[in-house]
């Protein structure tokens, strides 16, 4: 009982978490798409051409460092 209960959470555990992924996906998918002139009109490959040149610049990277390096708050 005590392997099948354990099997139970981690199945849980993994379903949660890919509810979570799926969640941050769409929030931020739909945060990229809030400063897209005519989202609809774009191409997947125009959108990673501006994501790939956007996130090669200095400023950015240095600035990704940064919020990298920001201490990571404490999950209850």
């Amino acid at each position: 009982k005590a392997i099948n209960d354990e099997k139970a959470l981690q199945h849980q555990l993994k379903q949660l978490t890919r509810k979570e992924r799926t969640h941050r996906l769409c929030t931020r998918g739909g945060m990229l798409e809030s400063f897209l002139q005519e989202p609809e009109r774009l191409t997947d490959d125009d959108v990673m051409l501006l994501l790939k040149l956007i996130f090669h610049r200095q400023d950015t990277q240095e600035l990704l460092k940064k919020l990298l390096e920001r201490e990571k708050p404490e999950t209850p």
